[in-house]
């Protein structure tokens, strides 16, 4: 971009990331006419492809869009207070603990409601609660700003809960095994129409915490020490991140299952747009995010039909291309740039 000033290319990034999420909506194994398009504006009476498009797959889009901006949000988040570019919202094992707690559910053939809420979604909300609980009594029982520390806690917790994954897995049945896979894949197959109301208002919540603290942010990616001189309130600004972070990523696994890379993907990638600074990183991430994983959810329902030549009842799940995608970047990572230096 010839463009200089950070406001100014995110500015050029809004109708971009727009453009992108609404043409990934168009995705799908039968492609919408306009008049399917066009009916909730005109007259039109109802019809499967209609309620197909505007019922399920445009809210579709939006959680998609949703999630990839919380998920990048989260990875700047947390790669400024690690000081780490590896670290994501998955670092603190709270999509594994979200992963063991539904795959229980699974395994105990748990069904129902809990008022608006799926039993398994529930489930999945508290594993991710226990896991950043842990994580949180673990590093407070040692150094509360020692972030190496903390880092190891959550890596801790998240193998902890893998091998509990796996134990279910093998405890249980072919069906409820194979229920369990799909799920652990990522996948926004299952839609409910509150489920973008709580990733977006956990998002909302995370966005308004980066933007009224993006200069303690700035000052932490340098150091705690350096940012307590400056008059940062660090235990208050990291424990909020992390609670923050934790509850966004937790809805987002709840409802769409774990989905891997895009936390530690789209910060890279928006540094080379919007810069290392916090407020504009962040707000050029969630555009990025969203646009990225909503494309990948539209692949994800066309790439099967393609590969068939013809429209088919299942889709690719959308974890397996962002991992797929995840794993050539850090290819690309390692082989262009130091790693250690890729955040600042």
């Amino acid at each position: 971009m010839r463009t200089r000033s950070p406001a100014a290319r995110i500015a050029l990034l809004i109708p971009i990331a727009l453009l992108i999420v609404g043409a990934s909506a168009l995705l799908g194994p039968t492609a919408p006419s306009w008049g399917e398009m066009l009916a909730p504006w005109r007259s039109t009476p109802d019809s499967p492809a209609i309620n197909t498009f505007w019922r399920f797959r445009v809210p579709r889009t939006g959680l998609a869009a949703a999630a990839g901006a919380g998920l990048a949000v989260g990875g700047v988040i947390l790669q400024a207070l690690f000081r780490n570019p590896l670290a994501e919202p998955y670092t603190l094992g709270i999509a594994s603990g979200a992963s063991l707690a539904a795959a229980i559910g699974f395994f105990c053939g748990v069904t129902g409601y809990v008022g608006w809420l799926p039993i398994r979604t529930l489930l999945a909300l508290i594993g991710a609660a226990g896991a950043l609980s842990a994580v949180y009594l673990m590093a407070r029982c040692r150094r509360q700003h020692d972030m190496t520390y903390l880092l190891l806690a959550g890596v801790c917790v998240a193998y902890l809960s893998a091998a509990g994954i796996l134990l279910v897995t093998f405890l249980a049945d072919a069906t409820v095994t194979n229920e369990i896979v799909i799920w652990l894949m990522g996948s926004l197959g299952v839609y409910r129409p509150l489920a973008s109301v709580e990733v977006i208002s956990a998002l909302v919540l995370v966005l308004a915490f980066a933007i009224l603290s993006h200069r303690a942010l700035d000052l932490l990616a340098l150091g705690e020490q350096l940012s307590a001189t400056r008059g940062v309130a660090v235990s208050r600004i990291v424990w909020t991140a992390f609670v923050l972070v934790g509850l966004l990523t937790a809805a987002i696994v709840a409802n769409c299952g774990p989905i891997g890379f895009v936390g530690l993907m789209v910060p890279h990638i928006a540094r080379t747009f919007c810069g290392v600074r916090t407020l504009p990183l962040v707000l050029g991430s969630a555009l990025i995010g969203a646009a990225f994983l909503a494309t990948c959810d539209g692949l994800g329902r066309v790439t099967l039909s393609i590969v068939h030549q013809r429209p088919i009842g299942y889709e690719f799940p959308v974890g397996v291309i962002t991992n797929i995608l995840g794993a050539v970047f850090f290819f690309y990572l390692l082989a262009t740039r130091d790693p250690a230096r890729a955040t600042r």
